[in-house]
Formats: structure tokens, C-alpha cells, sequence
């Protein structure tokens, strides 16, 4: 009985030619390969094994810096605290009433695409005005530019850091440097409904621990971009940090863009 090996030795056929790689002279394989003279395969070789293997690692480089780009956003998302209630909403979901808020989702739009020559957008008005649905808008925007960003509320904040306090031995606990890097060091920071939070004022009447906090995260921003919003006024803001509310008010409105919003509370429409 005929072996496959004497077999292919008697029965097949291939025609082969060596042709050069233009891009690095390396060799190509072209053949056509005959089995009992029926043509069976056309052989073409598109690229040779060096510039092969330089496209594979080429590839591989760029995965690798995807998979790092891709943790490090993931990283720094990982410390916000978002509202369920806009998840999956955009800029097209936000509905201007007044020119307040139609001048308000115009410097949004800017910012999100950095088109904006400020460092900082500082939004002020009543609640439900859209200052936080705009805000998470360009959150959402950074993010899918592969830049790093965090949303987070500062009453959520204050409730996480002073959450670190707790089982300070557990490794695996996030401490309070680790959060505080965290916002001195992402692309963007979106700090939500500053002044809502409540911490139990000191003997002179002023909340200094949340006053020593915000002043950390706004030293730490400055230059930065950043997104404030409040209900407060300036007045209020004042009253409430006491001491340092000067300096910490300096650092939020730095190079910042102040948009004074106005009009009915959107969650309230077709209430009687």
C-alpha cells in the first residue's frame, strides 16, 4: 500500500516563485499547488514574516495602551457617585426654557469639546433647573474622549471620606488620601451640589471640616478643569464656610465661567 508520504512525493505538483516585500525586501512566498494534476491551491503571501510580525506587535502595543487608557478611566469613574435618575440622559434630553438656561446648555456643548477658553464652569441656581444633567452630560462626553473624569455630589463625598475613618486597618478600604488624589488628579472634576451637604457646625457656628475639605479640593483643582454647582449664593456660601470661605470661593470661580441659571423646577412641570 502506497504511504502519504510517497504518495505526495509522486502526485503532487507545486509551482513555486520567491518575489520580494516592498516594504522591507523580505521574502513572499507565491505557489499554486497541484494533486494529481488538479489544481488544489492558490498560495499568495500579502506580507512577508518580518513586517508579519512587526504588524502583530504593532497590534499588541495598541491593545496595551487601550487596556491601559481603558483602567485608568475606569479608575478615576470608579470614585463618582452618579444620580440614577440620568442615567443614559444627554444634552439632546435637556429641554432650555429661558436664555438663562438656553445660554447654559450652549457653554455645556463648548466645554464638553473644549472649546471654551475657561478652565471651569460654575453653575448657580435653584434646584431642578438642569445644572446636574447638563453637568453629568459632559462627565458622560470626557469619558467617552478617553479622558478622565469623576462626578461625584459633595454630600456623597463628605459621607465616603469620612467613611475611611472607619476600620482604618482594613487594607482594602480606600483611605482618604486615596480619594483626595484621586480628585486632584483626574482630567475633569465635577463636583455637584456644593453647600447641600450638612456637617455639624463648629462653636463658632461654621462647618470647618467640610470648609477644610472643599478648600483641599479647589487648591487642588486650580488650573484644572472643573465643574461646580450649587443652590447657594455667594452670601450663603460665605455664611456657611465661615473663615476660609473667602479663599475657597476664590478657587472655585478661578478662570471660571459663571452661569446664573433661572426659571421653574423642570421635576415640578404639570404639578397643580
Amino acid at each position: 500500500m502506497e504511504s502519504v508520504k510517497s504518495f505526495l512525493k509522486h502526485h503532487t505538483k507545486k509551482n513555486h516563485t520567491i518575489k520580494k516585500c516592498e516594504s522591507c525586501g523580505g521574502e513572499l512566498e507565491h505557489y499554486d499547488l497541484y494533486i494529481q494534476g488538479e489544481l488544489k491551491a492558490k498560495v499568495r503571501d500579502d506580507i512577508c514574516f518580518t513586517c508579519r510580525r512587526k504588524k502583530e506587535d504593532e497590534e499588541f502595543k495598541e491593545k496595551a495602551i487601550r487596556f491601559r487608557e481603558e483602567a485608568k478611566i475606569n479608575h478615576f469613574n470608579s470614585f463618582s457617585v452618579k444620580p440614577l435618575e440620568l442615567s443614559g440622559v444627554t444634552f439632546d434630553d435637556y429641554q432650555a426654557n429661558n436664555a438663562s438656561q438656553e445660554l447654559a446648555l450652549e457653554k455645556s456643548l463648548k466645554f464638553a469639546d473644549e472649546n471654551l477658553d475657561k478652565t471651569t464652569l460654575f453653575f448657580q441656581g435653584d434646584t431642578g433647573l438642569g445644572k446636574t444633567h447638563l453637568s453629568y452630560c459632559i462627565h458622560n462626553h470626557f469619558i467617552k474622549n478617553n479622558k478622565t473624569s469623576i462626578f461625584i455630589d459633595l454630600p456623597s463625598l463628605l459621607s465616603e471620606i469620612r467613611n475611611t475613618y472607619r476600620d482604618s486597618n482594613d487594607y482594602r478600604r480606600r483611605t482618604q488620601d486615596d480619594i483626595m488624589k484621586a480628585i486632584g488628579n483626574c482630567e475633569l472634576l465635577v463636583l455637584d451640589d456644593i453647600g447641600a451637604e450638612y456637617v455639624k457646625p463648629d462653636s463658632n457656628g461654621y462647618e470647618s471640616w467640610a470648609a477644610d475639605i472643599l478648600f483641599q479640593i479647589s487648591n487642588s483643582r486650580l488650573g484644572k478643569k472643573n465643574i461646580y454647582t450649587t443652590n447657594f449664593s455667594s452670601k450663603d456660601l460665605n455664611r456657611k464656610y465661615g473663615m476660609m470661605s473667602k479663599r475657597i470661593i476664590s478657587r472655585l470661580m478661578s478662570n471660571a465661567q459663571v452661569l446664573k441659571m433661572e426659571g421653574k423646577d423642570h421635576r415640578l412641570k404639570g404639578l397643580k
